[in-house]
């Protein structure tokens, strides 16, 4: 404890500047959610579902559930809500009538990517740029931390 009753914690990784450019990209990943739920009217569980349909396309409310690693019922409410907003619709699963699908909105798709574009396309240059041995060491550090945040999070209780 310090004396104006502020505390300090010993952080792992400080004085790494591998470690500290992480919680960067962390930290502004987090800026970057915000704001770009806010351009869309929506909440950050919400904008983490917007992402699985945009990447994997459509999917079932228990599908989504398992992505965002949400109960069955959470995940209804995500899809009320963003139904709501105008940014997805149901329909119905082409071969089983008990199921049904939630597809993104093509013109909310777009909005996220047009506002994405220079982050994406910027990183995609730096991935380019690099060697084939550097993407390698890249990719294997990268699976590494995946890995790590995906044990980590499985670790954790959900809300």
């Amino acid at each position: 404890m310090t004396s104006a009753g502020s505390w300090q914690v010993d952080s792992p990784g400080v004085g790494n500047s591998v470690m500290e450019r992480l919680q960067e990209v962390g930290t502004l990943t987090r800026v970057i959610e915000k704001r770009l739920s806010g351009a869309l009217g929506i909440n950050s569980t919400d904008l983490s579902a917007m992402e699985h349909l945009t990447s994997e396309g459509p999917l079932t409310a228990k599908e989504l559930a398992d992505r965002l690693r949400v109960s069955t019922a959470a995940s209804t409410h995500i899809v009320d809500r963003l139904e709501k907003a105008g940014h997805i619709v149901r329909k119905p699963h082409a071969t089983d009538r008990r199921k049904v699908l939630v597809e993104p909105v093509r013109e909310s798709m777009a909005k996220i990517f047009e506002r994405l574009h220079p982050l994406l396309s910027g990183v995609e240059s730096l991935v380019e740029a690099l060697s084939p041995d550097d993407r390698d060491v890249v990719e294997n550090f990268l699976t590494g931390v995946v890995r790590i945040y995906t044990d980590t999070a499985d670790s954790l209780p959900e809300s």
